[in-house]
């Protein structure tokens, strides 16, 4: 900016003018920082629902809320592959109820990857919290969300 121009009014304009592209820059360098892993998620959210005592150098120690994966569930197997003799399930006929063998609903059928564990001390609108984890986590992943007591 030329020396003649530099006056108290066109400085203020000037920084009215940059001050939402420095703001928005700054948000786009905070998006770009994380992305769906774990640790970036937890960090996020921590971050977001603004903690207390939260630190992200001693993030472990620190954090209330937390993503856990699923415990591995035991799967039942009819038949391996290797197995010479396969019996096959047969409907007997005798009852006039329809028979169901393999029930995805009820048998080891885990439809999320992994649980956002929120602490029952923060407020939060799911919705909310959805939206923002939604875009930052990876496409087919799902999960759910859970409270608990500190």
């Amino acid at each position: 900016m030329p020396t003649f121009l530099r006056k108290v009014k066109h400085l203020a304009l000037l920084r009215s003018f940059v001050t939402p592209l420095v703001k928005l820059h700054d948000d786009t360098l905070y998006k770009i920082q994380h992305d769906g892993r774990t640790i970036y998620l937890e960090k996020l959210l921590n971050e977001y629902y603004q903690v207390t005592g939260y630190d992200t150098q001693n993030h472990e120690a620190t954090k209330l809320i937390y993503i856990d994966d699923l415990p591995d569930v035991e799967k039942l197997y009819i038949y391996q592959n290797e197995e010479t003799e396969v019996s096959f399930l047969e409907d007997d006929g005798d009852d006039n109820e329809d028979d169901v063998f393999l029930d995805a609903d009820n048998e080891s059928y885990v439809s999320y990857s992994w649980i956002i564990f929120m602490p029952d001390t923060i407020s939060f609108e799911e919705i909310k919290l959805r939206a923002l984890v939604d875009s930052y986590r990876y496409a087919g992943k799902k999960y759910t969300i859970q409270t608990y007591t500190p």
